[in-house]
């Protein structure tokens, strides 16, 4: 997320400033991946649920949590504002890409016969939080475009957030009454959480100094 940085640290550059059909598809295009990678790993079989296939079930249940975690929503918002680059564009971005990616992801499941009717109004307040949340977030993803100490708070969101996401939510501790497979997959999603977040907070860090130099 740090490799754009702007000659201005105060101003955004004028090809960032600019309309950007670009950065407008690849936000549609990476919450499409989200929606379909989510929806995706809510599939399960009857040889997962009557325990005969465990292993396969682990797998499934990880990436379904991290694709389901806080920090990979967030990140899709704050992408979203990345790509688009300029702070008003950026702001409506953010909500576009996390609204745009629920509604997907719950459409694909209303025509596969995974959910029913219902699954609109029982997800209604993930919509309206969206609507409160996204935009901020993506403002953010605007902000890291920019050089400076504000720019360096702004790339360091997610990979701080993909660190405290696994300790807030206990993700290390899941309760013993949940089968294995549940178990496991949330010390993984946790571990990889913590492994990711640390290599980018880093990254992130080491970029910031080299370009300093």
């Amino acid at each position: 997320m740090d490799a754009v940085i702007d000659r201005n640290p105060d101003q955004p550059s004028s090809s960032m400033a600019g309309p950007s059909t670009r950065g407008w598809l690849l936000v549609l295009a990476v919450a499409l991946g989200l929606a379909v990678v989510s929806w995706a790993t809510n599939i399960t079989t009857m040889t997962q649920m009557v325990g005969e296939a465990n292993e396969f079930k682990t797998i499934r249940l990880t990436i379904s949590k991290l694709a389901n975690s806080g920090t990979v929503w967030a990140g899709l918002a704050i992408l979203s504002g990345w790509f688009v680059g300029h702070p008003l564009r950026s702001f409506v971005a953010g909500i576009v890409g996390s609204e745009f990616s629920l509604a997907a992801h719950y459409a694909i499941g209303r025509v596969s016969g995974m959910f029913d009717a219902t699954i609109w109004d029982e997800n209604s307040s993930w919509f309206a939080l969206g609507l409160v949340v996204c935009g901020p977030l993506g403002l953010i993803g605007a902000a890291a475009r920019r050089r400076g100490p504000w720019g360096l708070v702004a790339r360091m969101v997610v990979p701080v957030g993909a660190v405290i996401e696994p300790i807030v939510l206990g993700m290390f501790t899941p309760p013993e009454m949940l089968p294995w497979p549940d178990r496991f997959s949330s010390v993984a999603c946790g571990v990889i959480l913590v492994i990711a977040g640390s290599i980018g907070g880093m990254t992130v860090i080491a970029n910031n100094r080299r370009h300093k130099d």
